[in-house]
């Protein structure tokens, strides 16, 4: 009997070893889990937590789609211009004209661009003087609130600052006009003497 109870003891505190062991393995790895959990949920700042070669491929798209606007942009810019120019320009056609219809052709051709040309000097002078205007207006609204602009100060050293300070002490006497007289003379010589 003592042999079997010391058997069944040693069963069971094996088992209870086992199932310690079991025990902490599971708590280990739901610790892991949660370490990974909180690791995903920080990737997820950026962009949505994309690793590296999905973020490349997110820029790339972006940069293709934004290189199409561009040039859809462009076209339709493009497309805008030439309407433009067809509305404001005649159809040159010079085909079967004699010589006397193609010089009026040049003719008229001449006088619209000159036209078009005093209208670009005519928005040219508009634009300047609203610049104008505008400068004047802000330099007033400035002034009204107090608002000025600060000087960009420049590096003085030392030694130059020293320098005019010295050019200003000198002797005053020697900027005023003789008179021949030494009658305001100090008596320089007369002190010498009395020592």
């Amino acid at each position: 009997e003592e042999a079997e109870r010391a058997k069944r003891e040693e069963e069971e505190r094996i088992e209870r070893e086992r199932l310690d062991r079991e025990e902490q393995e599971r708590e280990e790895a739901a610790r892991r889990m949660e370490e990974e959990q909180k690791k995903r949920n920080r990737k997820r700042k950026g962009l949505g937590g994309l690793d590296k070669e999905k973020k490349n491929k997110l820029k790339a798209l972006i940069m293709a789609k934004a290189a199409e606007d561009l040039r859809n942009e462009a076209k339709a810019k493009a497309e805008e211009k030439e309407r433009f120019i067809n509305e404001r320009v005649p159809p040159c056609d010079t085909q079967g004209k004699d010589k006397a219809a193609l010089i009026k052709l040049c003719k008229d051709l001449h006088t619209l661009m000159a036209t078009l040309e005093e209208e670009v000097y005519d928005w040219n002078m508009k634009v300047r003087k609203q610049e104008g205007e505008i400068n004047s207006l802000s330099l007033k609204v400035n002034d009204s609130k107090g608002k000025f602009v600060k000087p960009v100060l420049r590096k003085v050293n030392k030694e130059s600052k020293f320098d005019k300070l010295k050019k200003d002490k000198s002797d005053f006497r020697g900027n005023l006009k003789s008179t021949g007289q030494s009658k305001y003379a100090l008596d320089e010589e007369g002190e010498e003497k009395a020592k």
